[in-house]
């Protein structure tokens, strides 16, 4: 890889640290996905600017051009988040739906015992009413 891609890469990758660390300081991005990214863009950084370490990777996936291999280890990356997000908006779904199936029951049994309630203070308003009469 040129020098040229190098430093354009390793400024894409500091303006992404960047941009991430403004996100979870604003509370817009959780901070263990921020974690997250932040490592990842961390350890991008070092195998682009140490060669061995790109010919390591470039080796291991059994890329041509370092392009390549980069290419790949982001697909790679992309595909793992999307399912670790997924899963975590599947949890928080599923949270939910017990949350308010939990308010509805507690609403319906709430509203229940003021039906009670009333009816009962009917009851006893109309005795009150029979016995006052006599």
């Amino acid at each position: 890889m040129t020098v040229q891609g190098i430093l354009v890469l390793n400024l894409i990758a500091i303006a992404l640290l960047v941009w991430i660390g403004n996100l979870i300081r604003r509370g817009r991005l959780y901070v263990g996905y921020g974690v997250i990214f932040i490592a990842v863009t961390l350890c991008v950084i070092i195998v682009l600017d140490v060669p061995r370490l790109l010919t390591l990777v470039i080796k291991m996936v059994g890329a041509v051009f370092p392009v390549s291999a980069l290419v790949m280890l982001a697909l790679g990356f992309i595909v793992f988040m999307l399912i670790y997000i997924l899963a975590q908006l599947t949890m928080l779904s599923n949270r939910l739906t017990i949350l308010v199936q939990t308010l509805a029951i507690e609403r319906a049994e709430a509203q229940a015992k003021l039906s009670v309630g009333l009816e009962r203070e009917a009851t006893s308003a109309r005795e009150e009413r029979g016995h006052a009469s006599k």
